[in-house]
């Protein structure tokens, strides 16, 4: 380790256009089923950053299937890319009108370089990133790291700004104390770490829900400043949003929909995914499991969507100042900016009374009663 002047593994660039795996159904799931046909409805092009759609987002199949963003006016296209880095870049090339990002990956090129791009719906309202090691790994806490490999999803992912975040808060110099390398998810990161080609992983609540589910025995550390953190919310360019204003409404309505949808039924949203995106219903294991699995996962990611019970104070996807003071003040401790920040460059609340324009109550009671058929 000594003698190195940086310690992040590095790729070469590749052009946004090629990274992004666009369909309207994802991953070439052409067959996919949606209520999402007919005429005069307005494309809109959402970059999540991930691989393939999953269980723990769920909600956006619920919004296809029934047909939310349909009665918005809206068609949805999914885009898939390797992490929240890439999902803003096609934002800002005008590649897609709306990104999934996690703020550490927003907040140098929204507060530093002062972009154009702002978060608009707070969709995972705490902090879904953390970094595990093995049950019986000697790292007892963050100094222990020091030599150490840290996996991620992507060198591009979101969890590699926030992981070298938490090492400066806690002494360590992420550029030079340790070495992040990309792992990718599921079996090829579990892979990676009980191998021991990693010595801790810097993922995210669903992929540590799968490992557990296989019989992975993880043990994560926290911070409490990081405890006070939102996650992933969707964003984008604040021209877009002000020549656009009932795209950006009709969008987090149906997601409002979705997410409280699939927080009363959920396993008719894990079947709305299978039927939405069919590569997600993998072939050759038993329904039983496959459902459980998908459950697990979906139930983990919920507990983040609905902190604070957003349905009961009908403020889905808003921002609480506390929550954005705490990641400027994070930003700020950990180098991330070199200034505290105001709530408008980064977010806004502008559309969340529309978001909330429905009956909670009443969705809430469909959705219980709601009985998935082919």
């Amino acid at each position: 380790m000594k003698g190195t002047a940086r310690r992040r593994v590095r790729i070469a660039p590749v052009a946004v256009a090629v990274l992004l795996a666009v369909t309207g159904c994802g991953g070439g799931d052409a067959a996919g089923k949606s209520a999402e046909e007919g005429q005069g409805l307005r494309t809109v092009r959402v970059a999540f950053a991930i691989k393939a759609m999953n269980s723990s987002f769920a909600a956006v199949s619920v919004a296809r299937y029934l047909g939310y963003f349909k009665e918005e006016g809206l068609k949805v296209e999914t885009v898939f890319t390797p992490g929240s880095t890439q999902a803003i870049q096609s934002v800002s090339a005008g590649q897609v009108d709306i990104a999934a990002p996690v703020p550490q990956s927003l907040i140098p090129d929204a507060v530093t370089n002062g972009s154009d791009q702002r978060m608009f719906f707070n969709w995972a309202r705490a902090q879904v990133a953390r970094l595990a090691v093995p049950a019986d790994s000697p790292a007892k806490d963050w100094p222990d790291l020091k030599g150490k490999i840290i996996g991620a999803q992507s060198l591009g992912s979101g969890t590699v700004p926030l992981a070298q975040a938490l090492l400066r808060e806690r002494g360590l110099d992420p550029d030079k104390d340790v070495t992040f390398v990309a792992v990718g998810l599921e079996a090829a990161a579990f892979h990676a770490l009980r191998s021991g080609r990693v010595h801790a992983l810097m993922l995210f609540d669903s992929q540590y829900a799968a490992m557990e589910g296989i019989g992975a025995k993880l043990r994560y550390f926290s911070s409490p400043l990081a405890d006070r953190l939102f996650s992933t919310g969707f964003s984008a360019k604040q021209s877009f949003m002000k020549a656009n204003p009932k795209v950006i409404e009709g969008f987090g309505r149906a997601m409002a929909k979705a997410n409280v949808f699939a927080t009363a039924n959920p396993e008719a949203a894990v079947k709305m995914m299978y039927a939405t995106y069919p590569k997600t219903n993998v072939p050759g294991v038993p329904e039983d499991k496959k459902l459980a699995d998908n459950l697990r996962i979906l139930k983990v990611r919920t507990e983040y969507l609905t902190s604070g019970d957003p349905s009961a104070n009908k403020n889905w996807g808003s921002f609480p100042e506390e929550g954005v003071k705490a990641w400027s003040d994070f930003s700020v401790s950990t180098k991330l900016t070199a200034k505290p920040f105001e709530p408008d460059q980064l977010v806004t609340n502008d559309h969340v009374r529309a978001f909330n324009d429905f009956d909670i109550a009443a969705l809430t009671n469909t959705a219980r009663n709601y009985k998935f058929e082919e």
